[in-house]
């Protein structure tokens, strides 16, 4: 159901699917190996775990060939068929009450989708992750949601608006000119968060969208649905392999210190982690194989500092588990 935690709209998906039949691409290839089939396109209002629309985003990208997929669909499609979470911010009367709405309300959206405007008003910082697996490969969508987002808000500003900075969780080394020409600033990969940097003076910036009897009906509206919703947490597994993430690169990773970080004991951590068919270790070795391909494909980082970054003491422990999991060397992985 849409309440659901890990459930999301999954109009973007729909979206992108008419966009490649557009372009000629039948509809068995674009569907083919994802959760979704022809059915989608018909949906008016279609919601699907989050992973799923990341995934499709992903398919899409390797079936066009195009590194760029998501980032030059969402230079050209505004948010309005997300709906609440759109038009609430749309109704506002300035950039920054677009901005703040939007965070406000993110939730009716996807209780996956967490954005953090605590630092909006006074430094013009607007961020945002996803309660997903950080081993998801999830470039395309986020790069979209970006684009997307900022079409939309210079859309209807009155004035042109830019970001200082962006910044993106995921690397990325190629086809960097389009991305920072679109965005009109310096884009950061790696970051710690996905987010926007604007100058607290833009986001003063007047909307043509702006509509108080409107903003007033929708705020009633999302806070009613916001009450409708209970917080939930995202799964045991996710919430181990974000904890895990997080701890990586500041030293070495044990069951102990991510189970304290929780708030609970090795030993209970162990036992619920085996009723969802899985280890602390397993994550552990998963996360780190993922990893270790995002670092090598997309970043021109050193081989030692991938496995400090990994949480190895060196790199003899990096390069043996990295041949363990490929049957390759690091290197020869990254030269293919």
């Amino acid at each position: 159901m849409a309440g659901a935690a890990g459930q999301h709209s999954a109009v973007f998906a729909s979206m992108l699917a008419n966009q490649l039949i557009q372009r000629g691409y039948a509809v068995e290839d674009i569907f083919h190996g994802t959760a979704f089939d022809a059915n989608l396109l018909a949906e008016e209002a279609p919601t699907y775990p989050l992973v799923e629309t990341v995934k499709f985003f992903e398919r899409a990208a390797v079936l066009t060939k195009n590194e760029n997929l998501g980032f030059q669909l969402g230079m050209e499609q505004d948010i309005r068929r997300a709906g609440l979470i759109c038009y609430v911010g749309l109704a506002a009367p300035t950039a920054g009450g677009f901005l703040a709405n939007f965070a406000r309300y993110s939730r009716v959206a996807s209780p996956a989708l967490e954005v953090d405007k605590s630092h909006l008003q006074q430094g013009g910082v607007i961020s945002w992750d996803y309660a997903i697996s950080p081993s998801l490969k999830r470039r395309q969508y986020v790069e979209f949601a970006a684009a997307s987002l900022l079409f939309t808000l210079r859309r209807f500003t009155i004035g042109p608006i830019s970001p200082r900075l962006v910044r993106f969780q995921h690397n990325r080394r190629s086809q960097l000119n389009e991305i920072e020409t679109y965005f009109g600033c310096k884009v950061e990969f790696g970051a710690a968060t996905n987010g926007f940097t604007f100058d607290p003076k833009d986001l003063d910036l007047p909307l043509t969208s702006a509509d108080e009897q409107l903003l007033s009906v929708l705020q009633r509206y999302g806070d009613q649905v916001l009450a409708d919703i209970a917080r939930q947490s995202p799964g045991l597994v996710i919430a181990v392999e974000r904890a895990i993430s997080e701890q990586l690169g500041a030293g070495t990773v044990t069951l102990e210190s991510v189970a304290s970080g929780m708030g609970m004991s090795p030993r209970t951590l162990s036992r619920k982690l085996a009723a969802e068919g899985t280890s602390f270790f397993r994550l552990l070795e998963n996360l780190r194989k993922s990893l270790s391909k995002s670092y090598l494909r997309d970043t021109n980082l050193v081989l030692a500092e991938i496995a400090f970054l990994l949480g190895y003491s060196g790199l003899g422990s990096f390069n043996e588990a990295f041949k363990r999991w490929t049957g390759h060397s690091p290197g020869q992985f990254r030269t293919e």
